[in-house]
């Protein structure tokens, strides 16, 4: 079997853009139609996330996982360094807790590891065509080189060749590029294959004389100058540009405190896409002020940042702002609102310390570490923002157990039986071990729009998703990269010199899902003429649908109308939707005149390689509705199609369930429909559902399948039963 090609991407610097090109570099060739996978060999990093599996690994190869459209996955970041202080690391092989040891303990038995690291990278070399490195740091810090895995020793493991990133925005660019080249031996720099300039603002044609005279100097191509562009995807570490906004702006105030060993600060990056939320990051009492609400975040350290928020000043401010302010704690955060902290066993710190008091809980600290990927539901007994019984899910990385000390009312429920979150009685401060919770958009809208009508400010409709929005920015990534890297020269470079197979780099609607380049290097004689029988057939079969081929259907999608007044419609479009994501497939779905609370949701929301895009809010029926009512769900629904139809082009599979009916009704645009139809990619295949298609609708389908009512129980007065029709 062919291993996969590589290429790494290494910086002059930390926070020099590895992460961000890495990312970039996975969406370009999955757009591309290669299978793609990030790679990080160590990671050493507090942002960290818990994979299906329940293994844990840095949160930026799971963002880049989320850019290459593939589930994250241990695999792509064997080792993971979590500094637990200013001279130890708690130490994580494959996704698990290995020791905490010092730098000079792991050096140590950093050797031993290597076997590890190979063995994770050859497992994704085997499954993809395309692996994209981080390195970590700086390749040129020549006093670890000996024992180096995850930089240039990386590179000679994998036989990667490397694209530098410098950072221009901080100064001293071209000396920063030239020195890391030039501190390494011959055979370390002959594997550098060009340098990327970061983070540039102004006229590149002011730049180019430096560029030539830096390629001169190096021998090294430049192969692109990214200019600076707010592009909003997961960050990596404390480095986090993110860290250091300072300032409220206008409307809700939300304060971060910024603890020494903060860690998943990502968890409330959502605030900062909503409209009217100001999002800020404190680190001084007097920076404090007056917020609205106060977010403590997870920390590696709960005990040592608890004894910081004292000497600080910050424990006081944070306690006389509880008379006015809702505070809310995750993991870490969640630790310091009790009243007791305890770690007999010296798990991070040792000894007993008081919390902030806020919570009437107590934590102790425990060896054992709880990584799990959870769901579960707010107590119904709780009117918290109208959400009694609601579903929530997210990730569990902690040590210790936080228990009741008699005066904390338990607030979700888990679905093994374990109380996760505790509150006080009015609400107002509560505290989980979820990471991702307000990744649950009911409860982050919930919180604000329950802020925003006690400070008399109109909420307004904010229809936010969180995966409609991450797809956007891994998008203009994606552009991004395009419009200025040399993808033509990084594709040569990938492939030994030789030009990619031609259907490889034309724009994703040409793509025929599932061919790679490494499969064209696998191929033998059958495959290659099945390949020359599809580029003959391929014209035809592009303006025909699934009906122009006559031998291969692989690559083309077709369009599916599932009709009728008999009940299945649906349960027919999510049985579809489960078996192209059992096959892999990318599956976009969208349900009209729905209200997102069916059953298979439940499910189907955490389908790996699915993508829900929400409805809109249907607090009544359509035929309840006034005309104004209509006009704006019309209005809304529009909207929302334009989006959907401009993310359809990264998925193999659109599922617009009952948008038949929508259109039928008036409340749906038919015209943009078929006129998506008359040009889609051509490899998307389009599901819709819903009564009386139109004749122009089903001349644009490839399958029409009707259901109709023979007989139905509601015709004897049974009622809608939860699990069969809803």
């Amino acid at each position: 079997m062919t291993m996969a090609k590589a290429i790494m991407v290494q910086g002059t610097m930390s926070n020099s853009g590895k992460t961000f090109v890495t990312a970039g570099l996975c969406r370009v060739f999955k757009q591309d139609g290669y299978k793609v996978a990030p790679f990080k060999s160590q990671n050493m990093a507090l942002n960290s996330y818990i994979t299906e599996e329940g293994l844990e690994i840095g949160r930026a190869q799971a963002m880049q996982a989320e850019a290459a459209m593939i589930p994250p996955t241990h695999w792509m970041n064997p080792i993971l360094l979590k500094p637990t202080s200013n001279m130890g690391s708690q130490v994580i092989v494959n996704g698990e807790v290995y020791d905490n040891l010092s730098a000079q303990d792991y050096y140590k038995i950093k050797d031993n590891l290597a076997p590890e690291v190979m063995k994770a990278f050859r497992h994704l070399a085997d499954e993809n065509d395309i692996i994209v490195i981080e390195g970590a740091g700086s390749p040129a810090e020549i006093n670890l080189a000996e024992n180096d895995i995850v930089n240039m020793g990386m590179a000679k493991m994998a036989d990667a060749p490397v694209i530098l990133v410098a950072d221009i925005d901080r100064g001293g660019v071209f000396a920063s590029a030239y020195g890391t080249i030039k501190l390494l031996p011959q055979e370390d720099q002959d594997r550098f294959c060009g340098i990327v300039i970061n983070k540039f603002r102004g006229d590149v044609e002011i730049l180019k004389p430096g560029l030539k005279m830096l390629e001169d100097l190096t021998d090294k191509p430049v192969l692109g100058v990214l200019p600076m562009e707010k592009i909003d995807v997961d960050d990596e570490d404390s480095l986090s540009d993110r860290l250091n906004q300072r300032t409220f702006t206008e409307g809700i105030d939300v304060a971060v405190i910024r603890l020494p060993h903060i860690s998943n600060f990502t968890d409330f990056s959502v605030f900062e896409l909503i409209d009217g939320v100001s999002l800020r990051y404190v680190t001084d009492k007097r920076e404090l002020g007056e917020p609205d609400l106060i977010l403590l975040p997870g920390t590696k350290n709960t005990m040592a940042d608890m004894e910081w928020l004292i000497e600080s000043g910050l424990e006081s401010k944070i306690i006389r702002a509880a008379k006015d302010t809702r505070i809310i704690g995750v993991c870490g955060g969640f630790q310091i609102l009790g009243k007791e902290l305890h770690d007999p066993e010296h798990v991070e710190h040792g000894g007993d310390m008081r919390g902030l008091g806020l919570l009437d809980t107590s934590t102790v600290f425990q060896g054992g570490k709880t990584r799990t990927r959870i769901h579960g539901c707010i107590r119904e007994e709780h009117n918290l923002y109208g959400l009694e019984n609601r579903q929530l899910e997210g990730y569990e990385i902690h040590m210790g157990a936080t228990t009741n000390l008699g005066g904390a009312v338990p607030m979700i429920e888990l679905s093994d039986g374990r109380t996760d979150a505790y509150m006080t009685p009015d609400g107002r401060i509560w505290g989980s071990y979820l990471h991702g919770i307000f990744d649950n958009e009911e409860l982050v809208f919930g919180l604000v729009h329950d802020i925003m009508r006690e400070k008399g400010i109109n909420p307004g409709e904010n229809h936010l998703s969180v995966a409609e929005y991450k797809e956007i920015q891994y998008n203009k990534l994606a552009d991004l990269i395009r419009n200025h890297l040399d993808m033509d020269q990084i594709y040569r470079i990938l492939f030994d010199g030789e030009k990619p197979h031609e259907n490889k780099q034309n724009d994703f609607e040409d793509k025929v899902t599932g061919e790679t380049a490494a499969g064209t290097d696998k191929a033998d004689s059958q495959a290659e003429a099945a390949k020359a029988n599809e580029e003959s057939s391929g014209a035809a079969a592009a303006e025909t649908g699934c009906g122009g081929m006559k031998d291969d259907t692989s690559g083309v999608g077709c369009v599916h109308i599932y009709c009728g007044d008999g009940k299945g419609k649906t349960t027919c479009v999510m049985g579809l939707l489960v078996r192209a994501a059992g096959a892999g497939k990318k599956v976009l779905l969208h349900q009209f005149l729905k209200d997102d609370s069916s059953s298979e949701r439940a499910v189907i929301d955490k389908l790996s390689g699915v993508t829900v895009i929400p409805g809109a809010k249907m607090d009544k029926f359509t035929f309840q509705m006034s005309e104004e009512e209509l006009a704006a769900l019309r209005e809304e629904n529009n909207a929302r199609l334009d989006r959907i139809f401009a993310m359809a082009k990264d998925y193999d599979m659109l599922i617009l369930d009952e948008s038949v009916y929508a259109m039928d009704m008036g409340l749906l645009s038919e015209d943009k429909v078929i006129d998506f139809l008359e040009n889609k990619p051509r490899h998307l295949e389009v599901v819709m559902s819903g009564r009386n298609p139109s004749g122009r609708l089903k001349e644009h389908a490839d399958y029409i399948s009707e259901i109709k009512k023979i007989k139905h129980p509601f015709d004897e007065g049974l009622s809608s039963r939860i699990g069969i029709e809803k």
